[in-house]
This record gives C-alpha cells, sequence and structure tokens, in this order.
C-alpha cells in the first residue's frame, strides 16, 4: 500500500516538474525584458556604482568620508552608543532620503533621466562605505557588514529598486501627457495607483529599518570595534 502511494506521488511530483519546465520554456527573454528590463536596468546601474566606489576609496578624502557617515552609518563606534530608537531613525531617515527623492522625480518630466544617476550615487556610497569599514575594522568589518547590515541593505535596495522603477514609469506617463492631451486621463488613474505602490514601497522601508535595528542589537555584541 505504502509503495503504492509513493508511486502516485513520484508520478505527480515528475508531472508538476514537467509543467513548470514547459511554463519557464515558453517564457522568452525579450517577455522577461518587458516585464523587467527596468527593474534589471537599474540593478545592473547599482552593481556599477558599487564597483566604482569600492575602487574610489583610496582617492577619496577622509572629509567625504566622514559626510557620507550620515547617510550611511558606516561608523560603527557611533552606532554602537545608540538606543534602539535612534537605530531604526537613522536608518530609516538615510533610506527615506532616496526613496522621497526618487519619489519626487517622478513628477518631473526630466526625472527618467536623474533616476539612473540617483541609482548610481547609491550605490557609489554602498560601495565605498562598506570598503572602509572593511578597510578600517578588517575582519571583523566584514563579518559585521554581512551578518548585520547587509540583510537590512538588500530589503531596502529592493525598495528602492521598486521605487525607481515606479517613479520612471511615472515620469514617462508625464511626458506623453504633455504631447496627447487624451493621456490626461490615463495620468490621473496611473497616478493613483502610483501613490498607492509607494505607501507599500515606503512600509518596506520601515521592515528594512527594523531589520536593521533589531540584527544591530542582537549581534553587535559579538564584535569588538
Amino acid at each position: 500500500m505504502k509503495g503504492i502511494v509513493f508511486s502516485i506521488k513520484h508520478r505527480e511530483k515528475i508531472r508538476r516538474n514537467r509543467v513548470l519546465l514547459s511554463r519557464l520554456k515558453g517564457v522568452s527573454v525579450k517577455q522577461l525584458l518587458s516585464l523587467y528590463g527596468i527593474q534589471f536596468l537599474f540593478i545592473v546601474i547599482f552593481i556599477l556604482g558599487v564597483v566604482l566606489g569600492s575602487l574610489s576609496y583610496k582617492n577619496v578624502s577622509p572629509e567625504i568620508l566622514k559626510k557620507l557617515d550620515v547617510l550611511f552609518l558606516s561608523d560603527l563606534e557611533n552606532r554602537l552608543e545608540f538606543t534602539a530608537f535612534e537605530l531604526f531613525s537613522s536608518s530609516f531617515a538615510s533610506g527615506f532620503l532616496f526613496i522621497l527623492i526618487s519619489f519626487l522625480m517622478s513628477f518631473a518630466a526630466w526625472g527618467m533621466f536623474t533616476l539612473p544617476l540617483l541609482c548610481a550615487f547609491r550605490g557609489f556610497c554602498v560601495g565605498l562605505s562598506s570598503t572602509y569599514m572593511f578597510s578600517q575594522y578588517h575582519i571583523a568589518g566584514i563579518g559585521f557588514y554581512v551578518l548585520v547590515i547587509l540583510p537590512g541593505t538588500v530589503l531596502f535596495l529592493f525598495s528602492f529598486i521598486l521605487s525607481l522603477k515606479e517613479s520612471f514609469t511615472q515620469s514617462i506617463c508625464l511626458l506623453k501627457s504633455y504631447f496627447l492631451k487624451t493621456y490626461d486621463g490615463v495620468l490621473l488613474r496611473k497616478t493613483k495607483t502610483y501613490l498607492f505602490r509607494n505607501s507599500v514601497i515606503l512600509v518596506f522601508v520601515v521592515v528594512a529599518s527594523l531589520v536593521d535595528m533589531l540584527l544591530f542589537l542582537l549581534f553587535s555584541d559579538m564584535f569588538n570595534f
């Protein structure tokens, strides 16, 4: 009896795998790019910014690094003195500033051209601040970054890429409305959807800040700086 049940389950598993493979084969690269091309573009720009920031570390003065710490909280010695609320507030403020700029750029027809620069700047500063942390704190800095900072950074990156994509499409929609008078109604509907999606994105930023705060409180005592 058990053999029969196992055989049936095995056949069902094979059938599900075949259905999944057939669906994947049916999705072309063109379809993937049409659905996620903008997000992929911003991810590539972000990665290029991270690489450029890492390579530029030795050419950046300590004064600039100190100013960037306000945005990227790379000075661990100062963060160790923060309370839980201060950790959350600093992390949220750092991310919210970029989300706000991205949001505002959607209300300009030329905003689509500034969004890649904003994405590259975020990547540049992440690469610069992480390289500074690795150089300043060595193995402890690498371990701390991977265990404590990276999860929140990845969650925020997800929110940031969504924000950039929404802002990019909204800016294009606004530009079209200048040339097509019949596009005004479409712009109004898309603006309502855009505002709702940005409220969801803001929730993601809050979650990323909470994760950053919790991981710092849980694991910061494991490292000596």
